[in-house]
């Protein structure tokens, strides 16, 4: 842990570490993380003090069945070590606010309520919620998720995240046509949108306790997500190479055009909206490339990737994870900055115990090399 402080301590003092996407030489402009851990005026649950250094947020490691905290600010950062919470995790959504999580958790078959400050001893089982969803929505701050259950074409939602969790009874799905493509919950819990498609085409559902509504026709939208604390929310349809803003959709429900393909979309397949709902980000998998969209004046930025992105997942306010393969430097889309850029965070270094790999103290001791002998003149 010493050693990792000093890393760090390093990182955040080294003007020039190259960690920019492009290998930019250079000051970097860092950013300091006081501001995104007070609670904001929205009564926002402040970012937690990971081990006293800055944090950009939580992933999930799939292969440690852990969470990992990446240490440092965006753009001089690195993995920390694996929270240690006692259990395995099968699965784990973390709230973009990054003080708890929803997770699957190993011979459990029900959802956990995880709080990432205090650990396991106050976590909570949320017993009218199974694991095995096939689908997932986190709301933009993360008071809500939606869970889609497809072998039964069931909608459960859980609000009041995290204080006063609730879950919802579930809403039958049975009746609308095609197969789900994606999911969007609102920060209140009362909305989703479900878009199903058939291949050719498809439609947009506002679903709610009282109705299940077509409010837009697509083709094959892969991404959906309300606007902070509001019923205005966007999606990107990979068919049409289009993203459309929905406006008051549990009203009347207008549909805006925002960008096409001829400004640069091409087959999006991740978005969301920034912190202040001034922007939207559209992760393009044709080019990419992250499009960034105005929505006061409709200007448009493309910042190309490098790199093979999959995801925009929030981390820390405007910042997202980009890419999940541990195995290589995760790449994370900044556009907290002045100027957005992709940044790169080391991949995870192998665990260290007692000093050694521990891939060293996983060989057995006859193939571990033996120490050098310095042989007599004798």
């Amino acid at each position: 842990m010493a050693k990792q402080k000093l890393l760090i301590s390093i990182l955040l003092l080294s003007p020039a570490w190259p960690v920019q996407a492009w290998a930019e030489r250079g000051v970097l402009h860092l950013q300091s993380t006081t501001a995104q851990n007070e609670p904001n005026a929205e009564g926002d649950a402040a970012t937690p003090d990971l081990f006293g250094a800055p944090s950009v947020g939580y992933v999930f490691e799939p292969e440690a069945h852990a969470l990992r905290p990446i240490l440092g600010t965006p753009g001089a950062a690195l993995f920390g070590s694996k929270i240690e919470l006692g259990i395995n995790l099968r699965r784990t959504w973390v709230s973009p606010r990054q003080s708890f999580a929803l997770a699957e958790v190993e011979e459990s078959r029900e959802v956990m309520l995880l709080d990432l400050q205090q650990g396991t001893e106050t976590a909570k089982t949320l017993s009218a919620l199974p694991t095995g969803a096939a689908q997932i929505a986190v709301s933009p701050t993360g008071t809500a998720m939606a869970f889609y259950f497809r072998n039964d074409n069931r909608l459960q939602i859980v609000s009041g995240l995290p204080d006063s969790p609730e879950v919802s009874s579930g809403t039958d799905l049975a009746v609308l046509p095609g197969l789900l493509a994606s999911l969007a919950v609102s920060d209140d819990g009362q909305a989703a949108l479900a878009a199903f498609t058939d291949g050719a085409a498809g439609a947009v559902y506002l679903v709610t306790p009282e109705e299940k509504r077509v409010i837009a026709h697509s083709g094959d939208v892969r991404a959906m997500t309300f606007l902070a604390n509001s019923l205005n929310a966007v999606f990107a349809d990979a068919a049409a190479n289009e993203v459309r803003l929905l406006n008051d959709v549990t009203g009347a429900a207008t549909v805006q055009l925002l960008v096409e393909e001829s400004r640069g979309i091409s087959h999006p397949v991740a978005l969301q909206g920034s912190a202040d709902n001034n922007r939207v980000f559209v992760l393009n998998s044709g080019t990419q490339a992250v499009t960034t969209v105005d929505l006061a004046t409709g200007l448009l930025t493309h910042l190309p990737i490098n790199g093979s992105a999959s995801k925009l997942q929030r981390l820390t306010g405007d910042v997202f994870q980009l890419t999940d393969d541990f195995r290589q430097p995760t790449l994370l889309f900044d556009a907290a900055s002045a100027e957005p850029r992709v940044i790169f965070v080391p991949r995870v270094a192998p665990e260290l115990s007692n000093g050694r790999s521990a891939a060293r103290d996983r060989a057995p001791d006859q193939r571990r090399p033996l120490p050098l002998r310095q042989e007599s003149d004798d």
